[in-house]
């Protein structure tokens, strides 16, 4: 029995829909998701006796090496300023700052601001931390099995937070390594990529995302779900028109070549669907004020029929 007959012209079934094929543009996604990281974590501290006169950096915020975090001076200057009359902070720092000059709190180069212990007005003490701080803030993703052969450096890796799916990013990946192979499982792979100012999510921030492992401008494609795989083919269920039906075969007046090569299924493997089959017509119904006779007899109020009369008696002689 042709199957794409027998799975396609059958009455609607529960958990069945139809698709289309169609031409059009074509990714290749890997569904992939993860967290965000911070790497090369170090602290800042006070390298002099003094007091915190300005913080000008937060918490989960990027600074660089020209954008000082906080001004510590020093002690005596402090002093200087809290017995100021009517010159101003600037202008005694400004005439102190060759021979008390304040201390400008930096990071080396281009840093991730995790948290903040500094406090204007405060005194510290040398060694007193002041912040922590991450060299590198990375997109940390996991790779199924599955997709690990699809994954290279330099992709572009879509991504956003679990809780918005909404706020969507892009940055490429920086470096793919497969994890260490077992004996009984078959493991995936990890990868990174470096965020910036402009594309990151905070440290601790659980994602999802897609990488972008290919693209077609235009090509013939069906919903994958669609398709059959049968011992090493693929076989693609497509609508037809059929004609006379024997228990045998059917005839094919459109949709599908000669000679094209056809999966037949079993009835289980149908999920749902059912084999096509001839369809018995009912019976017309009998004609107004028809009577059906069998053969024994007539109707006794309808039928002289002279089987229906009783014999005549014998008369004695």
């Amino acid at each position: 029995m042709n199957w794409l007959a027998a799975f396609l012209l059958a009455a609607p079934a529960f958990a069945q829909q139809e698709g289309q094929v169609k031409r059009g543009p074509f990714e290749v996604r890997v569904n992939v998701q993860g967290n965000v990281v911070a790497q090369d974590v170090y602290r800042l501290k006070s390298s002099i006796d003094g007091r915190i006169e300005a913080v000008l950096a937060s918490t989960f915020s990027w600074s660089g090496p020209d954008s000082p975090l906080a001004l510590v001076v020093d002690s005596q200057l402090a002093a200087l300023i809290d017995s100021r009359q009517t010159t101003s902070t600037e202008i005694l720092a400004k005439r102190w700052q060759e021979v008390y000059q304040p201390n400008r709190v930096r990071c080396p180069d281009e840093c991730f601001v995790l948290a903040v212990f500094a406090r204007p007005k405060k005194k510290v003490l040398p060694q007193a931390l002041l912040f922590e701080a991450a060299g590198a803030v990375l997109l940390k993703g996991r790779v199924r099995p599955e997709d690990r052969h699809l994954i290279k450096e330099g992709q572009w890796v879509d991504f956003w937070p679990r809780s918005d799916p909404k706020f969507r990013q892009r940055v490429k990946i920086g470096m793919f390594i497969l994890d260490v192979q077992g004996q009984k499982a078959d493991s995936g792979g990890t990868f990174t990529a470096r965020l910036d100012p402009k594309h990151y999510l905070d440290p601790g921030t659980d994602w999802a995302g897609s990488v972008l492992v290919g693209s077609k401008k235009a090509v013939l494609q069906v919903p994958t779900k669609a398709l059959i795989q049968h011992q090493g083919s693929t076989y693609l269920p497509v609508r037809v028109s059929t004609g006379a039906t024997t228990d045998e075969v059917t005839e094919i007046q459109a949709g599908i070549d000669e000679k094209r090569p056809i999966l037949i299924l079993d009835a289980p493997q149908l999920k749902g669907a059912e084999h096509h089959h001839r369809v018995v017509e009912p019976l017309p119904p009998p004609k107004s004020g028809t009577f059906i006779h069998d053969n024994h007899g007539g109707n006794r109020a309808l039928d002289d029929s002279p089987r229906d009369r009783p014999a005549p008696e014998e008369e004695d002689d």
